[in-house]
């Protein structure tokens, strides 16, 4: 492998998850640690990364939000590609919770016409979608509507969830770091998502792979809150690995 192939695929690994250690790309590329020390180098001089005792740390890149009437259509068959794997944990009765969100939001026009089931969310958007599709129960949360996002935050939606419990809970997210965790830019937002995990007896994670080695201001949760992450396959199998010896499963759309 070339210099340049080899410090392409460290940045990946590093932008992923957040962290890499030396040795361990010493093992991963068969070279020895003056080769590493010299492409971590390289790399921090142009701004990929950033050098730390043992290996390297990535620039903290923030995670921006966009209004999710336009994040819908970005990355749209991805995103239908990871609401129909994730489909598959809807239960076969109970109830379940789809949070605001680009990618949950495709999962709503998945969901079966059944009476026995009660879906709960904080979208607008989605219940309404929902509601029209048929017999299923809807319902939402209360409390005030973020024009960003369509999500209901605040007291009331708190709550509501604190008296509630769910089978399954279909969450988005904003940002996902393994080393910071969970996070979010709006403290409000962040507040109902750690209590929708709180919730819930199975966390499941839709999420893309350009969520990943991201960060936000407003920590939530870590991986370790999340059962079950569908996404998709250009997610680094490096990360995938890591994610899955946390004790998190991971479930890529198509594979």
């Amino acid at each position: 492998m070339q210099a340049a192939e080899r410090r392409r695929e460290i940045t990946e690994i590093v932008r992923s998850s957040g962290r890499v250690q030396a040795a361990e790309l010493s093992s991963r590329f068969s070279v020895n640690a003056e080769t590493i020390r010299r492409d971590l180098s390289a790399l921090e001089a142009a701004g990929d990364l950033q050098r730390v005792h043992g290996g390297a740390v990535a620039r903290a890149t923030l995670a921006a939000e966009g209004r999710v009437s336009n994040r819908i259509a970005e990355r749209r068959d991805e995103k239908i590609a990871i609401a129909r794997a994730a489909a598959g944990e809807i239960p076969p009765f109970g109830a379940i919770f789809i949070e605001a969100g680009s990618t949950t939001g495709h999962l709503a026009a998945l969901l079966p016409d059944r009476g026995d089931l009660l879906i709960v969310t904080n979208a607008l958007q989605i219940a309404l979608a929902l509601t029209d599709l048929g017999h299923s129960t809807v319902m939402t949360i209360g409390g005030r509507v973020r024009p960003a996002s369509y999500a209901e935050v605040d007291t009331w939606a708190l709550e509501r969830l604190a008296g509630l419990r769910f089978d399954v809970a279909f969450v988005g997210a904003n940002a996902i770091d393994l080393a910071w965790g969970l996070s979010t830019p709006d403290p409000a937002e962040a507040a109902v998502k750690a209590a929708i995990l709180a919730s819930a007896q199975k966390s499941v994670l839709l999420t893309d792979n350009s969520k990943f080695g991201l960060q936000a201001a407003c920590r939530y949760g870590s991986i370790e809150d999340i059962d079950l992450v569908v996404t998709d396959s250009g997610l680094s199998p490096t990360v995938v690995e890591e994610i899955r010896a946390l004790g998190t499963e991971v479930r890529l759309a198509g594979g």
